[in-house]
C-alpha cells in the first residue's frame, strides 16, 4: 500500500505547486488557501508513506496527526470561503490559527500508545485516546471541530454554488468546478471512514489519491469559469 500512499503525497505536491504558480500570477486568496491545503495533504501523505515502510514512531504520528487529521481540511474550506464569501476571509483565517494553535498544543503534549505505533499500516484512533488526560481532550477536540465545520464549509458550499450555477444558468465550469470539489471531499472522507470503522487501509490509500485528483480537477475548473460566474447564488424565490 506503499504506492497508494506514495501517490496521495506526490500528486498533493504537485497540485500544491500548480496553484502556486497560479497564485504567483494571479493573487487570489483562494488560489493562496488551497495551495498549502494541498501542501499540507503532501505533507501528511508523506508521513504514511514513511509509516508503511519504516514503522510509526511518536514524532511521525503526530506529525500525521496535526497535519492530516487537524489542519488540512480547515485550510480548504479556508480557500472556499475566500471564493464564496470573501468578506468573511479574514474573520475566518483569524478562527482558524487560533484553533490550529490550541490544536497543536494538544497534539504536542497529548500521551500516545505506543503499542498502537507497531504497526505499518495507518494507526489505530485509538492512539490518543481522550480519558488520558488534557492535552488529548483537546487534539480530539480541534480534530473533529475542524474536521466537521470544515466539511460543512467544503462541501456545503460547493454544493450550494453549484445550485446557484445552475439555478441561474451559470457558467458550467463553475457548476462542474463545485461538484467535483464536494465529490473529491466526500471521496477522502469516506475512505478515511472506512479505514476507522472497518480498517480497511487499502480502500484509505487509494482513496486518498483518487480523491485528491477529483478535487484539484475541481479547483482547475473553477479557474477557466468567467469571472462574472463568480460568487454565485442560488436565485432569490419569487
Amino acid at each position: 500500500m506503499v504506492f497508494y500512499a506514495l501517490a496521495a503525497a506526490a500528486i498533493s505536491a504537485a497540485f500544491a505547486l500548480t496553484l502556486w504558480t497560479q497564485y504567483r500570477a494571479k493573487p487570489r486568496p483562494y488560489l493562496l488557501a488551497w495551495s498549502v491545503a494541498l501542501a499540507i495533504y503532501a505533507v501528511a501523505a508523506l508521513t504514511e508513506v514513511i509509516g508503511a515502510a519504516a514503522g510509526w514512531s511518536p514524532l511521525l504520528y503526530r506529525t500525521y496527526y496535526y497535519f492530516g487529521g487537524i489542519l488540512v481540511v480547515g485550510v480548504l474550506a479556508l480557500g472556499t470561503i475566500h471564493l464564496l464569501a470573501p468578506r468573511f476571509g479574514r474573520t475566518a483565517l483569524l478562527v482558524l490559527v487560533a484553533l490550529a494553535a490550541v490544536g497543536l498544543a494538544g497534539t504536542l503534549g497529548a500521551r500516545l500508545q505506543p503499542s498502537l505505533l507497531q504497526t505499518h499500516a495507518v494507526p489505530s484512533v485509538d492512539t490518543i485516546r481522550v480519558e488520558h488526560g488534557a492535552f488529548n481532550a483537546v487534539a480530539i477536540l480541534m480534530a473533529a471541530i475542524l474536521n466537521i465545520v470544515g466539511s460543512v464549509i467544503l462541501i456545503g458550499g460547493a454544493l450550494w454554488s453549484a445550485y446557484g450555477a445552475w439555478r441561474k444558468g451559470g457558467a458550467q465550469s463553475r457548476l462542474v468546478a463545485n461538484i467535483l470539489i464536494a465529490a473529491g471531499a466526500f471521496i477522502v472522507a469516506g475512505a478515511s471512514t472506512l479505514t476507522r470503522l472497518f480498517h480497511v487501509y487499502e480502500l484509505f490509500y487509494v482513496g486518498q489519491a483518487i480523491g485528491v485528483l477529483v478535487m484539484f480537477g475541481g479547483f482547475l475548473a473553477a479557474q477557466r469559469a468567467p469571472r462574472r460566474a463568480g460568487n454565485l447564488k442560488p436565485a432569490p424565490s419569487r
